[in-house]
């Protein structure tokens, strides 16, 4: 599962950081994605509590999962509207020539202890 090492990479980024500010224990991971990661929002939760067993510092945290609309701006018209998939119509002039406006990578937003 590719999202298990998306994951992976989320939570060493968390542990650098609680090591740095000398955190003991993390209680809360926040990631934020949206939908045209490919990832589901099942499968992110699923490789977390994977990951999450060998990992003193989370072991015990919860997971906030924020899912972003995707948003992409046709390139032709310049019209900018929520996609489901790459590549998308877009709606005005029926181009195919768009790009996403907001990260489609999966982003640590923080964390709490």
């Amino acid at each position: 599962m590719h999202e298990v090492h998306l994951v992976q990479e989320i939570v060493d980024k968390v542990q650098e950081q609680a090591r740095a500010k000398g955190v003991q224990r993390v209680k809360r991971v926040k990631i934020r994605f949206n939908r045209l990661t490919s990832h589901s929002g099942e499968h992110v939760r699923f490789s977390f509590d994977i990951v999450k067993k060998d990992n003193g510092l989370i072991k015990d945290a919860a997971l906030d999962l924020t899912e972003v609309a995707p948003i992409v701006k046709c390139l032709k018209c310049g019209f900018e509207f929520e996609a489901n998939q790459l590549p998308e119509v877009c709606p005005e002039c029926f181009a195919l020539d768009v790009e996403p406006v907001n990260s489609t990578e999966m982003v640590l937003e923080g964390f709490e202890t």
